[in-house]
């Protein structure tokens, strides 16, 4: 009997994490015989506010919920001492880095089968650990050699990382309805507000150009979608992206993306989509804003579809 215990993320509203955690778990279900996803009453019942007794203490432009992400991983921490582990078992970790404590667990208790998917690192610029980087990337690096495989989503992060058992995967298509809505919006950005996410000058002169950016609360998925459906343009300024989810889900809803030509952004986008300065997206602006033709696909699109069968594969290849 085949059996995969999956660790996934605090499901954060409105982000990739709260599709993950049932995405994964189906799909996974369709390879093995039976899937123990740790943690999982809790993230079913973490809206009720009798179930926790802490603020959410999520900052202006943060991921994640650092205390519910901590918390969660104590759970699984006990959810996992408390089973019996077996020779044929897998295990799936969806971050390895953030927070970054059930790994240690690892150490003493261990299936030989451990794959974990890596979304950031320390070593990412302006990133939640970016200030201890010295201490945190050892330690990832360390616990990179607990896993037979990580996955990452972009050539470019895999070179970052420099581990010899990483393998680029993309990211999984989202499970959501794709809108084709009146365009309304000229540009418009879904960046968290930091300085991570968010080039200020950049961003500045195309107002100053262009008029303002516009920026939307999306309270469900069916609004958040609609929003890019509705847009001729989504800038992304970002000073540092693995991939960047954004880019696909504005694809999807035929959307135009202009990015920065560095970073994932080169595996993601034809080069006609890509800026090097502000002279050269002020000039792509005003050719996509005249002729809005949706790009039909990323260039990864074959990756992120076969999502699940490669991951899979190369967890069950020998």
């Amino acid at each position: 009997m085949s059996r995969l215990i999956y660790v996934p993320q605090f499901r954060q509203k409105m982000r990739y994490q709260e599709f993950f955690l049932y995405e994964f778990e189906n799909e996974f279900k369709k390879y093995f015989d039976e899937v123990i996803t740790l943690g999982k009453d809790y993230l079913e019942n973490y809206d009720d506010p009798m179930a926790i007794s802490f603020s959410s203490n999520i900052k202006a432009g943060m991921f994640s919920s650092i205390e519910h992400s901590i918390f969660l991983e104590t759970i699984q921490i006990r959810e996992y001492m408390d089973m019996e582990i077996y020779d044929e078992d897998f295990l799936f970790m969806s971050d390895l880095s953030f927070p970054g404590f059930f790994t240690n667990v690892l150490y003493h208790k261990k299936p030989k089968n451990c794959f974990a998917y890596c979304h950031a690192s320390s070593k990412n610029y302006l990133d939640y650990f970016e200030a201890t980087t010295y201490s945190k990337f050892p330690c990832e690096t360390a616990h990179s050699k607990l896993f037979k495989k990580i996955f990452v989503g972009s050539k470019y992060h895999q070179d970052k990382l420099g581990w010899k058992n990483t393998e680029v995967v993309g990211l999984p298509i989202p499970p959501f309805k794709t809108f084709r809505e009146q365009k309304i919006y000229d540009i418009i950005s879904v960046a968290r507000p930091n300085s991570q996410k968010i080039n200020k000058s950049i961003e500045d002169m195309v107002e100053r150009d262009f008029g303002k950016i516009i920026r939307k609360e999306s309270n469900s998925w069916e609004e958040y979608y609609k929003f890019l459906s509705q847009a001729k343009i989504l800038l992304i300024s970002s000073k540092e992206d693995t991939f960047n989810y954004s880019i696909m889900e504005a694809i999807n809803n035929g959307t135009i993306v202009l990015a920065p030509n560095k970073l994932a952004f080169p595996e993601l986008l034809p080069k006609e989509f890509l800026y090097n300065n502000y002279d050269e997206l002020r000039i792509k602006i005003w050719q996509n804003l005249k002729n809005v033709e949706p790009i039909e696909k990323l260039l990864c699109h074959n990756l992120c579809e076969n999502f699940y069968d490669n991951v899979i594969n190369m967890m069950k290849e020998e």
